[in-house]
């Protein structure tokens, strides 16, 4: 998986259309983006992670926000409330014996919480109803999510890598991630929040059997009664 280009348009701090080329040369393998605090590296990255993730993307500034809450608060602010936010990848993936063009399209228009997005994904140039509708599923196959930290991040964590205190607690999540074993930790409070609602439910079923003894209670009750 290569990229080749990144559209941003009325993204954070990029207002209006911007084009990125990511496409690099054999003796220039690498591309290197500088900027002073507030100039829009880390908003470049989550553009590429949202363009590809949507609402499972690992933004830096998202943390619990409801997803179409962190859609509206991704618009930039000097544009009229009408306008819409686009993120365009293009990147080129080998499969087998070929190598083909891909371009993931996502735009929305700012409406609060009810904000949704679109996505659009073309393959060779031509669009993939097919892809762009389960998306979701095939993104896994070329960078899965869970792998996502080891490939996208920034100038602060190289730092964290080149702290000793930190590169190991760093370099254990992404060994984890690797193998798989953060879908356990996941799974173990996933099951102990199931078992609140399991506890809960209970609960809820003893009131209603007691509700439902005392109902058969006063019917009798109303029977004797009216057999006097």
């Amino acid at each position: 998986m290569i990229f080749n280009k990144l559209e941003i348009k009325n993204f954070g701090i990029y207002q209006g259309e911007h084009s990125i080329n990511l496409e690099v040369e054999h003796n220039k393998p690498i591309i290197l983006i500088g900027a002073l605090n507030g100039g829009g590296k880390t908003t470049f990255l989550d553009a590429i992670q949202l363009a590809l993730y949507g609402k499972h993307a690992r933004c830096s500034n998202r943390a619990g926000t409801a997803y179409g809450t962190f859609l509206t608060s991704c618009k930039n602010r000097f544009v009229t409330t009408e306008s819409e936010v686009r993120l365009s990848l293009s990147f080129t993936h080998q499969t087998e014996n070929r190598i083909s063009r891909y371009e993931v399209e996502r735009s929305w228009q700012a409406k609060g919480v009810d904000t949704k997005d679109k996505i659009k994904v073309y393959v060779d140039f031509e669009l993939d109803e097919h892809l762009s509708q389960n998306w979701d599923e095939f993104v896994n196959e070329f960078i899965p999510l869970s792998l996502s930290d080891l490939f996208f991040f920034d100038g602060e964590k190289i730092e964290n890598l080149a702290h000793p205190q930190r590169s190991s607690e760093l370099v254990r999540t992404g060994i984890e991630s690797l193998l798989g074993l953060d879908l356990l930790s996941q799974l173990q409070i996933d099951l102990a929040q199931v078992n609140k609602k399991v506890l809960a439910s209970n609960v809820e079923q003893n009131v209603i059997a007691k509700i439902e003894s005392c109902e058969q209670e006063i019917s009798q009750c109303n029977i004797s009664i009216s057999e006097l």
